[in-house]
């Protein structure tokens, strides 16, 4: 089988950040085609009612105001690394959204707080929380504007080599699903089971998800479907 081509849909910065964790073999040739844009929503945010915040992406760390040494409950080392580098108090809850929902709602005295997020977001965390007695509002200070895979990502798609495609998000592999015009060798690899289903109906030469939804799991998995494809 020919060497397999990577493909990288996450928005930027993450993608170029996410290829520079990458063999050479890997970053050879990869083509990057964001699915997802990342833009402000400019909405003012003012922090003083609130005890902490809640980020579950590193995308709300990069459009949150200053971290001025204030608490920050996060999902997954990337983010919480992010939002300690901006300056907040960081502590990481849980993996993923479910985890860090379990671990708050043990802390109502922790509250108020507030959920930094996207506009497109896969659970209502504040409404949970607040649910289990610890006071969260939302404030949404960035938009994910979803985008057509480039020429360059259909030509690979459609051409004679395997190709990896790492799927960050359940969004963003639902996107792919849609887009995609080729995905017979495609090399799927999911972040996580959620974004998994959304590829069952694709003909796809194999897929795989990583072991914990972390970049780190997605770097590992990658390499290793890499070593999986070419070898002998």
């Amino acid at each position: 089988m020919p060497q397999p081509r990577l493909l990288l849909t996450r928005p930027q910065p993450g993608a170029a950040q996410f290829l520079d964790r990458l063999s050479p073999a890997l970053r050879d040739g990869a083509v990057i085609s964001p699915l997802i844009e990342i833009t402000a929503t400019d909405a003012p945010v003012d922090l003083s009612p609130y005890a902490g915040v809640i980020f579950t992406s590193a995308n709300a760390v990069a459009h949150a105001p200053p971290g001025d040494g204030r608490p920050a409950y996060c999902v997954g080392p990337q983010t919480t690394a992010a939002a300690g580098k901006a300056g907040w108090q960081a502590q990481m809850v849980g993996l993923d959204a479910e985890a860090l929902i379990a671990t708050l709602s043990e802390r109502a005295q922790t509250g108020p707080l507030l959920h930094l997020a996207g506009r497109h977001r896969r659970a209502d965390i504040a409404g949970i929380l607040s649910a289990a007695g610890l006071k969260v509002e939302t404030a949404t200070i960035y938009d994910q504007t979803l985008l057509p895979l480039s020429t360059a990502a259909q030509t690979l798609l459609s051409g004679p080599d395997p190709v990896i495609v790492p799927l960050f998000s359940p969004r963003s592999a639902q996107h792919f699903a849609r887009e995609a015009a080729s995905t017979e060798r495609v090399i799927a690899l999911s972040i996580s089971r959620a974004a998994a289903q959304a590829l069952e109906a694709l003909p796809l030469y194999a897929h795989d998800v990583a072991a914990e939804p972390t970049g780190e799991a997605m770097a590992e998995a990658v390499e290793k479907l890499f070593r999986c494809t070419t070898l002998p």
